[in-house]
């Protein structure tokens, strides 16, 4: 196990009127695992609370009661080592007036190495997230949406976490980029052995990354399909619709980005 949400419920206040106040539940009694060298999805529509469980597990918001249990692997680590993320809006993820050396070397920035060591083990990790060594002068402005998802992607790896958090991560990228950045997910996960939580909205975009999916609504885990195989064999009415209404039943992702 490499974390552990145990029974996490979170709400927050609403001012429905000038002299009551209520609270909507977005999280209500959620448990998930995640072991170390898979990816777990989070699926659901927006305002399922999904994107508050992310913030969660980042230390953006407190539970107001259950709690996230870190496993051997990452216990103790300083947070950046432990746990990095990749948001879906690559543009406002970044400073537009640092350049992608600097962007990539934020996290690194503690590290007591030399400036030639450092150099190079930026060079290391645009390489790895297929980008050149000569875009690291660049800007943000200057590179494509998917070049810039992939300097985010190497920002995040660049402290070598056990755990990523993806927050729909490629949603915002052309469906041939998409699969790109996939693939490249793919590959770091099993290189480096790195565990993510994908929140998605794309049932599609999930079953092509995730080894098991959760499935969200009104702040409860649903259905959770551990066999990718049985995706087509789920029982809950709201998991089914949102399947139908995906085309999923009857349209896989590889077949659909073949036929783009």
């Amino acid at each position: 196990m490499l974390i552990d949400v145990q029974n996490v419920t979170k709400a927050f206040k609403s001012d429905d009127s000038w002299l009551f106040s209520s609270y909507q539940q977005v999280l209500n009694g959620v448990s998930i695992t995640v072991n170390e060298g898979e990816c777990v999805g989070i699926v659901g529509e927006s305002g399922s609370g999904k994107s508050t469980l992310g913030k969660v597990l980042l230390g953006l918001e407190i539970a107001d009661s259950g709690e996230v249990v870190l496993g051997q692997a990452i216990e103790g680590l300083p947070t950046h080592k432990a746990i990095s993320v990749v948001f879906q809006d690559y543009n406002t993820s970044v400073n537009p007036r640092l350049t992608v050396r600097e962007i990539i070397n934020e996290p690194l920035i503690t590290e007591s190495i030399s400036k030639a060591q450092r150099e190079a083990m930026l060079v290391e990790l645009l390489e790895e997230v297929g980008l050149k060594p000569e875009m690291l002068d660049r800007y943000p402005h200057q590179l494509s949406g998917g070049q810039l998802q992939r300097v985010c992607i190497a920002r995040a790896i660049a402290p070598n976490p056990k755990f990523i958090l993806l927050d729909e991560a490629v949603s915002s990228l052309d469906v041939s980029v998409q699969v790109q950045i996939l693939d490249l997910l793919q590959k770091l996960k099993k290189q480096r052995n790195i565990s993510y939580l994908f929140i998605t909205h794309d049932i599609a975009v999930a079953s092509f990354l995730c080894d098991r999916l959760m499935f969200f609504k009104g702040g409860r885990i649903v259905e959770h399909v551990e066999d990718m195989r049985d995706l087509k064999h789920v029982r809950d009415p709201y998991t089914k619709e949102l399947l139908e209404a995906a085309g999923y039943l009857e349209i896989p992702f590889e077949a659909e980005m073949n036929q783009q």
